[in-house]
């Protein structure tokens, strides 16, 4: 049960950002057109529903084995400093592959 208590931040990381950056290309871009662009509006509200589904699954789990560990306060401390350092390179990297995908699709007139 151990391992998973490394491996809860670094979901919190990888799907946060994911749905962080669904969220932003949805509801933050004001010259967003969802005619000009068919694909990635569903993509956004599929990925980042889904990406929203798992962490609050990932944190029912992860609520139910901190409540046996006994020290808690260093567990949050490293758990928190794990998820922001994942936070932020998926986020990165979440973002590279949406700019590659996209120019992709452009290119081909998709």
């Amino acid at each position: 049960m151990k391992i998973f208590n490394k491996i809860y931040p670094l979901i919190y990381g990888v799907f946060g950002s994911l749905g962080f950056l669904c969220c932003i290309n949805i509801f933050m871009d004001l010259d967003y057109k969802v005619s000009a662009h068919p694909y990635s509006h569903p993509f956004c509200v599929v990925a980042g529903s889904l990406s929203l589904i798992i962490c609050m699954a990932v944190f029912c789990l992860d609520i139910t084995s901190f409540m046996d560990n006994e020290r808690k306060f260093r567990r949050i401390l490293k758990g928190m400093s794990i998820t922001a350092v994942s936070f932020v390179i998926c986020f990165f990297a979440w973002n590279g592959l949406w700019q590659f995908v996209s120019g992709f699709i452009s290119k081909n007139g998709w």
